[in-house]
């Protein structure tokens, strides 16, 4: 791929793929941690996800995909969560922006989006698909 305007070097578009399962605790009124592994020794994510109605909610965070990278992340809109037809059970949407990262990610942009369950006993069982772009931001050799 072509460096956008203004970026020298390359871009390179990696498609993401993950399957989480994880817990959400209530850290205040209309406030929840969210917390995921990818097992085995995966990706993790932690998150504070703030609630604006019982459905609409927005959320920003990390995901850590080995020890010195991390993809850091916000809400892109408005995420939603809703009940299921299986009693004791929400499912819900989110579209993350990404905002760069550490080491391979440093630059990185794109979005990711969630599509996840999480029961009344705060379990948490994700699917999440994407595209990462990586800038490679290094000066060119003239």
């Amino acid at each position: 791929m072509r460096p956008g305007r203004g970026q020298a070097g390359r871009v390179e578009a990696i498609r993401y793929a993950r399957r989480l399962a994880g817990r959400t605790e209530a850290v205040s009124p209309g406030v929840l941690r969210r917390t995921e592994l990818e097992l085995p020794n995966g990706a993790r994510l932690e998150s504070e996800v703030l609630f604006a109605d019982e459905c609409a909610f927005r959320e920003h965070g990390t995901i850590t995909l080995a020890a010195d990278s991390h993809l850091y992340f916000r809400t892109l809109g408005t995420g939603s969560l809703v009940p299921s037809p299986e009693p004791g059970l929400r499912h819900g949407t989110v579209t993350w922006e990404l905002d760069g990262g550490s080491g391979r990610f440093e630059h990185a942009s794109g979005r990711i989006t969630s599509s996840f369950t999480l029961t009344d006993d705060g379990e948490v069982a994700d699917e999440q698909d994407g595209l990462i772009f990586l800038h490679d931001n290094r000066e060119e050799n003239q």
